[in-house]
């Protein structure tokens, strides 16, 4: 299953919430030299209760906004995400 993911950089290391789209993460960790990436992998497989080498990046590794693709039963991250905290959907400003 492909799961969009939001880094808030600068806030400890949680799963704030989701907005039905975006699962918004934080990360305390400098996005340098993939240091901000690693935790971001380490803090999804800790909370999904997975191996590491089931996250792999579809895209985004550079940018806040990334596409990940995990490699488990799509129902269990659907069961994870239903008890995330529910945040309100991001809208365009223009």
């Amino acid at each position: 299953m492909e799961l969009k993911v939001f880094v808030k950089i600068g806030h400890r290391y949680e799963i704030i919430g989701w907005d039905g789209n975006e699962l918004t993460v934080g990360i305390n960790a400098p996005p340098v030299e993939g240091a901000a990436n690693s935790k971001l992998i380490e803090i999804l497989s800790e909370w999904l209760n997975i191996g590491k080498n089931k996250i792999v990046f579809v895209g985004g590794q550079t940018s806040r906004h990334k596409i990940l693709q995990i490699n488990i039963d799509e129902a269990i991250i659907n069961n994870k995400l239903s008890e995330v905290p529910k945040l309100p959907a991001q809208t365009s400003l223009f």
